[in-house]
């Protein structure tokens, strides 16, 4: 079992710096990537998670080439000017679900699609607010997706491919945007983000039992996970001083979270100085991976890549 030591005096000594990192790994495309305040991402091949402040978008995408036409595909996007899709397909013919609407047309515009192909697939949506909309696609047996959405101009988009797959995205607050995507088995993933302005979050897994909690509270914070393989554990908690976290949807379910498995946090809490301008990105690939990343404060960054294949 791995251990990981994550000290917040040493996240304090290095606050304030703002500088990109790249971490490669075998594959040509293996690299993890965050620039503080302004985008994180993780790659691997056709895999990738991706969140950008400037602009505003969060992409998550999953592709497996079956042959040399054939691609299944598990993939969420939203954008500025409030956009929101979901894709996914199976072998064959794709289908979508999208739900758009026009930028600068005012008025109320919350808008939902969702789309369900198979057996026992749950999907909850609920919207309180302004020009807010989402899309939920979900292919396969025994899906569950839940989206709650408050207050102004949210986006979210959920696309699962396979069975037994779990997604909440829950946001509470001003211009938020998520995505998340899943293409496997019993992968399970939580987008919590509250408490400011301009929160993005990308989650992205391929393979089996994987799970990743992402975290943010405050303003322009960005993350992305991505993570392929099996067992995997992958958990972002930005400007928020406490490392176990939980969040209620609008119809009193709660979501959360905390570390992953032999994870542990020492040292003096920061959470006074706030959070503005995070970011963070994980990339994971291979069986039974733990990741944790803590921040707090203004400009901070973190990248992360690990691979046990």
């Amino acid at each position: 079992m791995k251990k990981v030591l994550l000290s917040t005096v040493a996240i304090l000594a290095m606050s304030g710096a703002a500088f990109a990192q790249t971490t490669g790994g075998a594959g040509a495309n293996d690299q993890s990537f965050a620039d503080a305040g302004e985008s994180a991402s993780a790659v691997n091949t056709n895999d990738s998670a991706s969140a950008r402040v400037n602009g505003e978008s969060a992409s998550a995408s999953l592709a497996d080439f079956t042959g040399t036409r054939d691609v299944t595909r598990s993939s969420a996007s939203v954008g500025d000017d409030v956009i929101a899709r979901a894709f996914g397909n199976g072998v064959g013919a794709g289908d979508v679900a999208r739900a758009q609407i026009r930028p600068g047309s005012g008025g109320e515009y919350n808008q939902n699609v969702q789309f369900q192909v198979g057996n026992d697939n749950t999907s909850i949506n609920m919207q309180v607010g302004t020009f807010q909309e989402s899309a939920t696609i979900q292919l396969g047996d025994a899906n569950t997706a839940l989206i709650s959405q408050r207050r102004i101009a949210n986006e979210a988009a959920i696309s699962q491919v396979g069975d037994m797959n779990n997604t909440a995205l829950v946001q509470d607050g001003v211009d938020n945007a998520a995505a998340a995507a899943a293409y496997g088995t019993m992968n399970t993933s939580f987008g919590l983000q509250v408490g400011g302005d301009d929160n993005i979050l990308a989650s992205a897994q391929a393979g089996s039992e994987n799970s990743a909690v992402t975290f943010q509270k405050g303003n322009d914070n960005t993350a992305a996970t991505l993570q392929e393989g099996t067992g995997n554990q992958s958990f972002i908690n930005q400007g928020n001083e406490t490392v176990n976290v939980e969040l209620a949807a609008i119809n009193g379910d709660r979501f959360g979270g905390g570390l992953p498995t032999g994870a542990i946090v020492s040292g003096s809490s920061v959470g006074s100085l706030g959070a503005v301008g995070n970011s963070a990105a994980s990339l994971q690939l291979g069986a039974n991976n733990r990741s944790a990343i803590v921040q707090t404060g203004s400009g901070n960054e973190a990248v992360n890549y690990q691979s046990n294949r």
